[in-house]
């Protein structure tokens, strides 16, 4: 009987889908979708960041910091002048998930923006941008 229940954790440990994580990868997926949209910019734009409308985690933004190191959170801009890059409203679809996103800049006579729908599936253990639909300008 000692050695039943060692035996049935390690086979429920590796019954998992593959490609599907077996943790919460929310994370992940905003970390994929703001690489997306950060990639445009040199590394040494400073961006205000944002998800579903407050603060990232400090995680994220320490995992995007490596790349991107002037990166702060949307609560330390004083005054809507800088760059911000938003990440909203995650949603799973089977294996993959949607999340929409964009950026807003202020110019000399009003705010300049774009959002849209970021596909985002599992790819070699990672999150991926696959597709952006539903582009939006103003």
């Amino acid at each position: 009987m000692r050695f039943l229940v060692p035996t049935a954790f390690v086979l429920a440990a590796g019954c998992g889908k593959v490609g599907v994580p077996t943790r919460d990868s929310s994370l992940d997926v905003a970390e994929a979708v703001f690489r997306h949209r950060l990639q445009k910019y040199d590394p040494g734009v400073t961006a205000y960041l944002a998800v579903d409308g407050t603060d990232p985690p400090a995680e994220l933004l320490d995992r995007l910091r490596k790349d991107w190191p002037n990166l702060k959170p949307a609560s330390a801009e004083a005054g809507e002048k800088g760059l911000h890059v938003y990440a909203s409203d995650l949603r799973r679809e089977g294996g993959a998930a949607v999340m929409k996103a964009g950026y807003w800049f202020p110019t000399k006579y009003a705010g300049e923006g774009y959002f849209a729908d970021h596909h985002v599936v599992l790819k070699g253990g990672r999150w991926v941008v696959e597709k952006v639909t539903g582009e939006t300008m103003s």
